[in-house]
């Protein structure tokens, strides 16, 4: 059995559920009027279907109102725009058996099923015969005077201005419904969007040591493995070191001292030129001060001419041997700060002589040294790679997706063989080999997880109107550090932030954006354009916005809500 219950528009939910609980039927049509306090909320919705379905009873919705209509289908309730009322057929007044047969008193059923208005009165069965013959009677005298009638009956001609008036009225009512009707009107809007992050505290426990701790589902622990890998390298290295046994250009040079006082200069103190050829010069020297001439007004440097040597190898490492040999120059004292650089220098004014260029290359202490780290940091590099490539193939395997923590503190290293020859030192080579061996140990942890916790997190951060772009949180967007460490308990513990973009929510298939389009729908349904594009760029869920009417010609937006789309702006 069905029972109808109206309820008025500002009736709560307590008043709703005591009339329906005094019902006996089991199945109730809720009437629910547009805008109706029971449609302000889904959670009202929820809960009295929760109540009546543990009453065992079913729920249908009766209403006009669009947004009463999306909620109760969110929640899956029956709803239907108007109550359908089986159709009640009358019999045929040809039949006079028809007029006498009881049938006649189902016309007056009352069905207690479904409310209905009835627009019959009751009749007895005396007058519905006598109804029967009078129209008898009648039919008989219609069809004796048919033939009079059709004789005398004259065809006129319609007037074609009256006709013409009609169309013209039937066009001007057309366009005037299709002014009223038709216009439509699509809003554009980008919604207005901000960065938003977030950060978690995780602990990424060794999947060997914290078995139990990962059984328990803890929602911030992340399963992590120890991966060893083996890299070696044999490399070729250059020897740098030079024996030089040519000899080294010698000259002079006048020193030139523009200060007022003395100057005194160490041995083997360095005059260098622009090529960056070093002369020194063999004693330890005193420059004398400038002099002040007051017959001629003027300063008169002091002058000091020394001998000097080449060094062997000039400031870039480079023999110079008959690179010395160079015409007279100008020298500056490399060791001094440039103001006192503008005070004293050297010139030569005759070239240098007596330089020959003859070196030899030979490895030396320092080159095995050089050697020894380069070979290291470069297995160090190549382990790093080879810890990936041992963790992809692992998650081929295993159908995972582990990444290596990249943090140079959890990669540890151990040199595991270096050989050199052992009468490589001393010896006269342009080149030398040297092989090393070490073991790099690295932790990994999973990925997917990881991601996934915090694309869970940052979407609980959210505003309530707003969501969260999916394009927007992708793995690039992931950053951490280590904060602390346990090796005991194998656990390390990171701070991990991911970043996204969120954006109101504008469509309609969204409580949020529902509520959002009825009431800009609602706002500038008959305004100008212009008007309705200022009222919706100031809204605070908009970023921008565009419309487009039609017919093209529109300066004002339709007046019937429904006739206005609001869909989002492409990107550009």
């Amino acid at each position: 059995m069905k029972k109808v219950v109206y309820i008025e528009i500002d009736e709560e939910i307590t008043s709703i559920y005591d009339r329906i609980k005094r019902v006996k039927q089991k199945e109730i049509y809720l009437v629910v009027p547009r805008k109706a306090v029971l449609f302000q909320s889904v959670v009202n919705l929820k809960i009295l279907s929760k109540k009546l379905k543990e009453l065992k009873k079913k729920l249908i919705i009766i209403t006009t109102d669009r947004m009463g209509r999306h909620l109760a289908e969110q929640i899956g309730l029956p709803v239907y725009s108007q109550i359908e009322v089986e159709e009640i057929k009358a019999p045929e007044e040809e039949s006079p058996k028809m007029r006498i047969e009881p049938i006649q008193a189902r016309r007056n059923e009352v069905l207690r099923d479904l409310p209905r208005r009835f627009t019959e009165k009751k009749i007895t069965i005396g007058e519905l015969i006598k109804e029967y013959r009078a129209q008898s009677k009648k039919n008989k005298k219609d069809s004796k005077g048919l033939g009079d009638s059709m004789a005398a009956f004259n065809f006129v001609r319609p007037n074609r201005k009256f006709l013409a008036l009609i169309l013209l009225v039937s066009i001007g009512l057309f366009m005037l419904i299709s002014y009223i009707a038709l216009p439509g009107a699509t809003i554009y809007i980008r919604p207005k969007f901000d960065n938003i992050s977030h950060t978690v505290n995780i602990t990424l426990a060794d999947k060997r040591q914290n078995q139990n701790l990962l059984a328990q589902n803890e929602p911030h622990v992340i399963a992590s493995e120890e991966v060893v890998t083996v890299t070696k390298q044999t490399k070729v290295f250059n020897t740098t070191s030079k024996i030089f046994e040519g000899t080294n250009a010698t000259g002079e040079i006048t020193i030139i001292n523009t200060a007022l006082e003395d100057w005194t200069l160490k041995n083997e103190t360095r005059f260098q030129t622009e090529e960056g050829v070093i002369f020194r010069i063999q004693e330890s020297v005193v420059v004398p001060s400038a002099i002040y001439d007051e017959e001629e007004e003027i300063e008169i440097p002091g002058e000091l001419t020394v001998s000097v040597e080449a060094d062997s190898f000039d400031i870039y490492d480079d023999p110079v041997g008959d690179r010395g040999n160079i015409d007279p120059s100008i020298f500056y004292l490399p060791g001094l700060s440039d103001y006192n650089q503008k005070l004293i220098w050297g010139e030569s004014y005759s070239p240098m002589t007596g330089g020959v260029t003859a070196f030899q290359k030979v490895v030396l202490e320092e080159d095995i040294e050089a050697a020894t780290k380069q070979i290291e940091d470069n297995l160090i590099l190549m382990a790093k790679e080879d810890l990936r490539n041992y963790i992809e193939e692992m998650n081929n395997l295993n159908h995972t997706n582990f990444v290596l923590l990249d943090d140079r503190r959890y990669l540890k290293t151990e040199l595991l063989d270096l050989r050199i020859s052992d009468d490589l030192e001393g010896s006269y080579k342009d080149k030398f080999e040297v092989f090393a061996k070490i073991q790099a140990e690295g932790v990994a942890y999973d990925f997917d997880q990881l991601f996934a916790l915090l694309k869970k997190e940052l979407k609980t951060r959210t505003h309530p109107d707003m969501r969260i772009r999916d394009e927007s949180i992708n793995p690039d967007t992931i950053s951490y550090e280590v904060i602390d460490e346990d090796e005991d308990l194998g656990q390390i513990k990171i701070t991990a932030t991911i970043q996204g973009i969120e954006e109101y929510v504008i469509e309609e298939s969204l409580e949020a954006g529902l509520r959002f389009s009825t009431k800009v729908k609602e706002k500038v349904a008959g305004l100008s354009l212009e008007e309705a594009e200022n009222y919706i760029n100031n809204l605070t869920e908009v970023d921008a916005v565009q419309i487009k009417t039609w017919p093209v010609w529109l300066s004002t937006m339709p007046k019937i809500p429904d006739n206005i789309e609001i869909e989002l702006m492409e990107e550009q």
